[in-house]
């Protein structure tokens, strides 16, 4: 059986959730359409207390700004958020939605 890719991006990906979140679950996918190795797409799945008492929209900016650069761009061209939930909210529903189709772009080459 061959592992799948798993690059510098998404290492850091996963180390800046881990920092923020101390998730009890977290989940980091690389879907990148092209070649695995461009790292431009991006799926996440966070379970942390961190979200309790938080709105979808909050729990969503938290985990942007979690990921992206410390200039504020995201540093690559897709972050999809699965599911951002708390430990109960995953024990009741731990479905995770699939990916819409990208609307293009490989995340190389995009001006922001």
């Amino acid at each position: 059986a061959t592992r799948a890719f798993s690059g510098p991006r998404q290492a850091v990906i996963e180390e800046r959730l881990a920092s923020a979140f101390a998730p009890l679950h977290v989940v980091v996918e690389n879907t990148s359409h092209g070649r695995k190795e461009d790292e431009s797409h991006f799926k996440v799945v966070v379970v942390s207390e961190a979200f309790e008492g938080k709105r979808l929209v909050g729990r969503h900016r938290a985990v942007n700004a979690a990921v992206c650069e410390p200039d504020g761009s995201l540093g690559f061209h897709s972050l999809e958020i699965g599911a951002a939930k708390t430990p109960a909210e995953w024990e009741l529903d731990s479905a995770v939605p699939p990916s819409p189709k990208c609307a293009g772009g490989d995340g190389r080459g995009m001006s922001r």
